[in-house]
Order: C-alpha cells, then sequence, then structure tokens
C-alpha cells in the first residue's frame, strides 16, 4: 500500500547481462519485462514511489537485493534511478556516498560533472566487492569553510557544530592550547546547553594567557 506521502515518481533502469537475464529467469522464477539493447544488454525499467530520491533509492536497493542480487550481484553500475525533481545538486557539502547520491542515471550525472566544474568524476565501474561505491567520485579535496557562530561556538560547512575551548597550560611559560570539541546539537541555542551539560565552559573565564598565569602565580603565593 503507497503511503500518503509516497507521491513523487522515480524511473529505476536496470541493464542485465544477456546470459544473466535467462539465468535470473531460471534460477529465481522472477519475470522481469526487458527489452534487448546493443552490447547484447537487456534493459528493464520499474517505477517506484517515495517523497524523495533517498527514500526511493533505499526502496529500490531493497527490492534489488531481495529479488536479483543473487544472479545480478552488486547493483552498482546495474542498476540507475533518474533525477526528476533535480535533487542531486553540486555544493560545498556534496556527499558522494550519500544515499541520495547513488545509483544516477548518466544525464543526471552529466548535470553533476558540469556542476562541480572539475571537483567530481565518474565512479569506478570495476571492483564490486567496495562497500562505498557510487556514481561519482571526488577529484579534488573538498573546501572546507566554517562560519563563527559566536566567539566559542563555530560551524561545519556540513552543519556540525563545535565549541572551541581553551586547555590550562601545564607549566610556567607555556602556552594554552584551543581546540574544537564536536557537538551533537543542531542549533546554537541547544548547543550552549550542551557545553553546559558537558561541563566544558569551566574554564571560560580564562580569556587570555595573563589571566591564567596571574591565577597560577597567586596560587602559587598562598601554598607558600
Amino acid at each position: 500500500m503507497m503511503k500518503f506521502n509516497d507521491f513523487q515518481k522515480y524511473m529505476v533502469t536496470l541493464h542485465i547481462p544477456y546470459e544473466k537475464y535467462f539465468e535470473l529467469i531460471y534460477e529465481t522464477k522472477y519475470l522481469l519485462e526487458a527489452r534487448l539493447k546493443t552490447g547484447r544488454i537487456f534493459e528493464a525499467q520499474k517505477f517506484f514511489y517515495g517523497c524523495n530520491r533517498r527514500s526511493v533509492v533505499a526502496k529500490a536497493v531493497q527490492w534489488y537485493n531481495q529479488n536479483l542480487k543473487q544472479v545480478l550481484g552488486h547493483p552498482h553500475m546495474k542498476m540507475f534511478i533518474d533525477d526528476p525533481l533535480t535533487e542531486v545538486v553540486y555544493d560545498d557539502g556534496f556527499v558522494c556516498t550519500d544515499l541520495r547520491n547513488k545509483f544516477l542515471d548518466d544525464a543526471t550525472i552529466e548535470r553533476l560533472l558540469t556542476e562541480a566544474n572539475g571537483d567530481l568524476g565518474r565512479g569506478d565501474s570495476g571492483d564490486s566487492s567496495k562497500i562505498q561505491l557510487s556514481s561519482v567520485i571526488r577529484l579534488r579535496k573538498r573546501r572546507k569553510f566554517e562560519t563563527v557562530l559566536t566567539d566559542h561556538f563555530i560551524q561545519s560547512s556540513g552543519g556540525t557544530i563545535y565549541y572551541q575551548m581553551a586547555d590550562l597550560p601545564q607549566g610556567r611559560g607555556t602556552r594554552f592550547k584551543v581546540r574544537k570539541i564536536k557537538l551533537s546539537s543542531k542549533s546554537l541555542e541547544k548547543a550552549k546547553k550542551e557545553v553546559v551539560r558537558r561541563g566544558l565552559n569551566k574554564f571560560e573565564k580564562f580569556a587570555n594567557t595573563k589571566e591564567i598565569l596571574q591565577t597560577k602565580s597567586v596560587t602559587d603565593f598562598k601554598a607558600a
């Protein structure tokens, strides 16, 4: 039964080698209507419905694994899904292995490579034993941009929020180090509460090295 929000139609195209097509019918009794194309390849099409491309990819992979994988093997380079709503777009946060960006058809790949302007290339069509197979691969390292939210909070291009925490120096004359602590919160308001809850802000009052050294000197004097 189709859910109310599964309204968008996506087309899945399968490329099946000539011998494998008849083996599929014989071994699994799964009759898949297909047309013989050039290169002794059978092409079959099946439609899936979903609220977005990511959900459809998940459904298509599940269907493939249940009915075809036993004979055809891994779906990489055999199953292709269109992108009617142009959901697959290149930006600074693009991840090749994201489910939304996998099993792309040729038209989507060509558009994506144009948008990437040399940052992406076509995925590996060889070793299907790899765990993370994708339709496109990154040719140049992703440029990482950070957004400064406040004096202590920064956010990566992927949306992860970090808290900049100053560590106390270990001895006289040593500099204090500033390190980034990854937070699980997705908003600044929640991130502030998480910092307090985890006690990460306990050294926040030491704004600079002079304050740290002054505090340490007073402590040493009292101890003497």
